[in-house]
């Protein structure tokens, strides 16, 4: 392949990933204009419930974080007048933000969003991905939106999608990162069975990493933390589904289940378990680790705008495998709107009652096998005596993951 063929993709690539960023640059230009104008507690948006989280347990406060009305009264009397926040994590995550929320709000969470950016690129240059590849995935919308909501999608797919593309080369690193991905257990519900039946020594590590991290969580607040996270956080985000209350939680919801809710709560719950229970067998059969990352969106029901990063991830892997193997009619639309779509969810929130089927058509794509023929017949090869048809098959890339 020449040069000028390998550089027009790129090219046309780079242009679409700088397209799909202005709507997160427009909304970061919102945040900044109040953050101006003395409204630092809402421009802080998330990252005020990191920040709050490790602040309370540094300073052995526990009991204000599993308190409604405490813990409203406490974010409010530093900031004023705050939209409805809940501590809605494991005493794991306790362990992360501690570690950064000694310092002052901004600094903790802009901290945080630099080491969670960092870690991701880590775990990406270590599965030896291009720092072509690694930059898309830095400036993908749901990065960015990672970013300007302080949430923690960089360090999930840091350590989820991490994790699945060393689990077979360095199944000890990769086992690690998994498990350390319990502090937000919903992503991996699909991982346990693919780990044991596909990669059992990473699945070894990852299991221990977890325990070890609930452990230290134990050791270093105590039981009160996960009497607090039994008794109070996980019912109060379970009310968030069953209920709809409060609205600032269950109206960014872009789940299967957010999408049969106007059928009501059962059907809904309904429809979610049976795409659950679905995501997870498929899990165990599939060796895709893009088809795994989407799996794993689709098998929660509580999922956000930033938690698609996993999924643009596997987006990515999908193109880099297709620039060598070739594009179905279908996928570069799919693949479009699964990058481009978290970033329009803020300036366009009915197009969270698509994403469950664009995951569903990324999820064929990432199955879709074999390579699809150069519509240029100069390009052919040659007839040769072994294919009569002068067709040679296109064989994988070495190491390539998008196969089912």
């Amino acid at each position: 392949m020449n040069q000028n063929s390998q550089t027009s993709p790129r090219l046309k690539l780079g242009l679409v990933v700088a397209l799909c960023a202005l709507p997160s640059c427009f909304e970061a230009f919102a945040i900044l204009w109040g953050q101006r104008h003395g409204l630092s507690g809402k421009a802080l948006r998330d990252g005020l419930d990191f920040w709050a989280g490790g602040f309370l347990a540094l300073n052995h406060q526990l009991p204000i974080l599993f308190d409604h009305t405490a813990y409203q009264s406490f974010l409010e009397g530093i900031y004023g007048k705050l939209p409805y926040h809940l501590w809605s994590y494991p005493p794991t995550y306790l362990m992360l933000a501690a570690a950064f929320d000694w310092l002052p709000p901004w600094r903790a969470v802009f901290t945080f969003d630099a080491f969670s950016l960092a870690l991701l690129a880590l775990a990406l240059r270590l599965a030896k991905k291009s720092w072509w590849f690694t930059a898309a995935v830095l400036l993908a919308p749901a990065s960015l939106e990672s970013v300007l909501e302080h949430q923690n999608a960089a360090l999930l797919t840091a350590l989820i999608g991490g994790g699945l593309l060393l689990a077979q080369s360095r199944p000890r690193l990769g086992g690690i990162l998994i498990g350390l991905a319990t502090v937000k257990p919903q992503l991996g519900l699909v991982l346990p069975l693919y780990l044991l039946r596909r990669a059992p020594a990473a699945f070894a590590y990852a299991a221990l990493a977890a325990t070890l991290l609930a452990a230290a969580s134990l050791y270093a607040f105590g039981p009160a933390a996960w009497n607090g996270f039994i008794h109070f956080t996980s019912p109060a985000m379970s009310n968030v589904l069953l209920t709809g209350q409060p609205h600032e939680f269950s109206g960014g919801l872009i789940s299967v289940f957010a999408l049969a809710r106007p059928l009501g709560l059962h059907p809904a719950l309904l429809i979610q378990a049976a795409v659950t229970l679905a995501a997870i067998a498929a899990a165990a059969q599939t060796r895709s680790v893009p088809a795994l990352l989407i799996l794993c969106a689709l098998a929660t029901p509580y999922l956000h705008d930033y938690d698609l990063l996993g999924a643009a991830l596997a987006a990515a892997l999908i193109v880099e495998d297709r620039l060598a193997t070739g594009f179905a009619p279908f996928e570069p639309v799919v693949l479009f709107l699964i990058w481009f779509g978290p970033g329009m969810l803020p300036w366009a929130p009915q197009y969270a009652h698509a994403t469950p089927l664009v995951l569903l058509l990324l999820l064929a794509s990432a199955w879709r096998r074999g390579g699809v023929a150069p519509c240029d017949s100069s390009q052919a090869p040659p007839v040769s005596p072994v294919s009569p048809a002068g067709q040679l098959p296109t064989p994988a890339p070495p190491g390539s993951t998008a196969s089912g």
